[in-house]
């Protein structure tokens, strides 16, 4: 009988010393942001672009285009996109005649009807993530 209580207590001291260390190892995750510089680069209004959020994807895609690649001419009528440059040149030209170069570390924003087509000029790779709410086929 000594035996039996002495494997019983031993076997719940045991359990309640693991039970313990668990709950020791178990920390709750931090709430605020520490040690963070957070600025916004671009922001597109989505109610003004899409009419509902069925059969759309939230998606970040990489996109490279070799030197004297290009992306043809296209609209971003609901499907609006916002683009981050990480290497290379992206020459954007929108159908009214205009063109704007965005280098590496630079952020754009393309919606609505207005075409465009973009292009590297440049003897380097072009190298740019695109983030967009596109619309599944």
């Amino acid at each position: 009988m000594k035996t039996a209580l002495r494997i019983a207590a031993r076997s719940l001291i045991g359990l309640a010393l693991f039970t313990a260390g668990l709950a020791l190892g178990q920390q709750t995750g931090p709430t605020d942001y520490r040690g963070v510089d957070e600025e916004v680069l671009a922001a597109i209004d989505l109610a003004k672009e899409i009419d509902t959020v069925e059969n759309r994807d939230l998606r970040v895609s990489r996109a490279i285009v070799a030197p004297g690649g290009h992306i043809g001419l296209h609209s971003h009528k609901g499907d609006p996109t916002i683009v981050y440059v990480v290497q290379g040149t992206l020459t954007n030209h929108h159908d009214d005649g205009t063109t704007q170069e965005f280098q590496a570390d630079q952020t754009f924003a393309e919606f609505g009807l207005r075409p465009h087509w973009v292009e590297n000029s440049g003897a380097t790779p072009l190298i740019f993530i695109a983030a967009n709410i596109h619309h599944r086929e």
